[in-house]
């Protein structure tokens, strides 16, 4: 026995059905936001082999020893330089002007070793939080792409579903002009379908969780002690307010930018914290702001070459 038009129109719509319904399901399941693991370590190698163990009484004893007349010869820019670089009682014999010429010379090459080092370790640390900015925008690149992946999936099959929906309807009514009713329910379905994913594209969302206990943007905006992996003579300078006519340190500079553009987002509290979970757009904050403090240490460099310039002219 046959079937008869109508009950194989009936029989369509039914299967076309049970498709929608298996696609809305996968759509919304596509929704939620997936919470990935970092393919690898978020900070490794960056900070491994930077160690410092000087403490801060070093330069307390220097800012004393810097407060003598002879000073009179260096800006305050020169003088906060020397007291970083733990020299001040070198200068003190280099521009008196009393020394043999060999004499002059030794002290003025054993003043160009601490210059060296302290240019150095600035590039040591510059590298080390470039290293993490890197990885930052890798893995906030790598989110976008798998990203793009899932919408790329659902918006084909939307496409699927809108040009299902045509040819069926076509089918139907070549079939039987007695089942218009269906059409329109089954209309009615594959655009709510349609909408559905439509709305899943919107929201969907990656995630990622990686760690980062030795948090250099934490350890910058909110610590008073010097990180174990900030050289010692850059933490001062860094910190120092004697270095500026403005008498406002590089860190606190950096700290007004972040809390003027960047720190005003929501989620921002994962910046400060040992790690958590980022989106690709925290991902990329975090990266601008690790190239700030890169920058901003950057500047100590030019400062040194000022430094290194003054003691020259003598």
């Amino acid at each position: 026995m046959k079937n008869s038009p109508k009950s194989s129109c009936f029989f369509l719509v039914a299967c076309i059905g049970k498709l929608f319904l298996i696609i809305v399901i996968f759509g919304t399941s596509c929704a939620s936001k997936k919470i990935i693991d970092a393919p690898t370590s978020f900070q490794g190698e960056c900070l491994q082999g930077l160690s410092f163990e000087e403490s801060r009484e070093e330069f307390e004893i220097e800012e004393l020893k810097a407060e003598k007349p002879w000073m009179d010869k260096l800006d305050d820019k020169s003088i906060d330089m020397a007291i970083a670089l733990n020299l001040v009682d070198e200068l003190e014999s280099y521009l008196n002007g009393e020394l043999s010429e060999t004499k002059k010379l030794d002290l003025k090459m054993h003043i160009l070793s601490r210059v060296m080092r302290m240019d150095l370790e600035i590039n040591a640390l510059m590298s080390a939080i470039d290293c993490e900015e890197e990885k930052a925008e890798q893995l906030a690149t790598f989110l976008d792409r798998s990203l793009r992946k899932r919408e790329r999936n659902l918006t084909v099959a939307a496409i699927v579903i809108g040009a299902t929906v045509g040819v069926s309807q076509g089918v139907s009514v070549a079939a039987n002009d007695e089942v218009g009713d269906w059409l329109d329910y089954f209309g009615i379905l594959g655009g709510l379908t349609e909408v559905i994913l439509g709305i899943t594209i919107l929201r969907m969302e990656n995630n990622v969780d990686i760690e980062h206990p030795k948090n250099v943007l934490r350890d910058v905006y909110e610590g008073d002690s010097r990180p174990s992996y900030f050289p010692p003579s850059v933490w001062y300078y860094f910190n120092s307010e004697r270095n500026n006519e403005e008498n406002v340190s590089l860190k606190n500079q950096l700290i007004k930018r972040w809390e003027a553009y960047n720190l005003n987002y929501s989620g921002m509290s994962v910046m400060l914290d040992d790690g958590g979970i980022y989106t690709s757009d925290l991902l990329k904050i975090r990266s601008e702001m690790l190239d700030q403090v890169e920058s901003q240490i950057a500047l100590i460099n030019k400062d040194l070459l000022h430094f290194l310039t003054r003691i020259e002219s003598y």
